[in-house]
């Protein structure tokens, strides 16, 4: 018996397996690496407006009057509203780096174009919302009450892309695992969220009834978020 392994056929490569194009790392992909490029051009543009308007965005955790500062400023306004865009650049590029959203037909996606459509859920969802306030008398153009309840998502992705921002950064500094990473990203988009829907119940409630304010609430807030998140997990 021992004679009939004497000799034999090696079929395994003798060299290393190069990774196929799917194992790329996140910042090897071009449109990764250009939008990372854009955003910190953008962000060194608009930095110094967001210094400027950064202790009225800070007014809006603490109370919910600070909305209605924020949009009662025409300058103010107008520069949150400027610096809006990079800051969902940078939630989308988090999302997709950490895999923050990550439906199942994303796998339908190339890696190359992945960051886009996250992006794009991000649009749409934010759409969405914008679409449902056009149905109601919230979408006046001329009532700054109505202004205020239809803008102040961006007071609050800008806050929250500043904090994720800096806490990826820092994670990833110190070398933490990426699945801790994407836990407290998580963690962080909830608490955006929960901080958002209760600033928004109050300016609701100001005006409006309990019922009128739930109804709203669920309809113009929750509605398009759920379905974000419904969509992300079929």
């Amino acid at each position: 018996m021992p004679e009939l392994f004497k000799e034999g056929i090696l079929n395994m490569s003798t060299t290393p397996l190069l990774p196929s194009a799917g194992a790329l790392p996140w910042g090897e992909y071009f449109l990764n690496r250009a939008a990372v490029v854009l955003t910190v051009a953008l962000i060194l543009i608009e930095i110094s407006d967001l210094l400027r308007i950064f202790p009225q965005l800070a007014r809006c955790i603490s109370r919910w009057k600070g909305n209605l500062e924020v949009e009662h400023s025409v300058s103010v306004a107008r520069t949150r509203n400027t610096i809006a865009l990079p800051s969902i650049l940078i939630i989308s590029m988090l999302a997709d780096r950490f895999r923050l959203i990550n439906p199942t037909f994303g796998a339908l996606v190339s890696p190359s174009w992945h960051l886009l459509m996250t992006f794009g859920i991000v649009m749409l969802a934010i759409f969405l919302r914008w679409l449902f306030y056009l149905c109601t008398p919230l979408r006046s153009t001329t009532s700054e009450y109505a202004s205020t309840l239809r803008h102040m998502v961006f007071n609050y992705l800008i806050l929250l892309s500043v904090l994720m921002l800096a806490s990826a950064l820092i994670m990833m500094a110190v070398k933490v695992p990426p699945a801790a990473v994407r836990g407290v990203l998580l963690a962080e988009c909830a608490i955006g969220l929960l901080l958002h829907l209760r600033r928004a119940s109050q300016i609701l409630s100001s005006r409006y009834g309990s019922l009128a304010t739930i109804l709203y609430l669920c309809a113009l807030e929750i509605l398009p978020v759920g379905i974000l998140i419904f969509g992300c997990i079929i």
